[in-house]
């Protein structure tokens, strides 16, 4: 009986997030805590999610999460779905000169929190571990209409 409390009242609050934070949220903004670089002097360039209101390469039920900064690479995506309670996890790509890493997730529409953590090398090949940085991101359900 307590298991379904408590699962009955994180479902009512994060639907009650959901509603709240949903109007003012879209955008390819850094994300809203940036992760933290430990062991890292150089630090690395700031983290951004891209939707489909922001990038066309990206799908109506996707996020694209992107490290700016060539030549670096790795760290891990963890996101939830507060709309549809789906979830799921997925790695940033190794170091690639003259590249952002990115990653592209299918979270279906709705509003996202995600957190972007993990071991991570930068740009002058530092070895650094991430501690972890927050989203929320909007995934509309279909783009915003072309202006002229």
């Amino acid at each position: 009986m307590k298991t379904r409390t408590v699962r009955g009242l994180t479902i009512l609050a994060a639907t009650g997030a959901a509603a709240l934070a949903a109007p003012a949220l879209s955008g390819a903004v850094p994300i809203d805590v940036q992760p933290i670089p430990i062991g890292c002097p150089a630090g690395i360039g700031p983290v951004d999610t891209e939707t489909v209101v922001d990038e066309e390469d990206v799908a109506t039920d996707e996020i694209e999460y992107e490290i700016e900064q060539d030549g670096s690479g790795g760290g891990q995506v963890a996101w939830l779905n507060l709309s549809t309670l789906q979830q799921g996890t997925d790695a940033f790509p190794g170091p690639v000169d003259e590249e952002e890493p990115a990653v592209v997730v299918e979270t279906g529409e709705g509003l996202v929190v995600s957190a972007v953590w993990g071991t991570h090398e930068n740009a002058d090949g530092e070895s650094c571990f991430l501690l972890p940085g927050f989203d929320l991101s909007d995934v509309p359900a279909t783009p915003r209409p072309a202006t002229e």
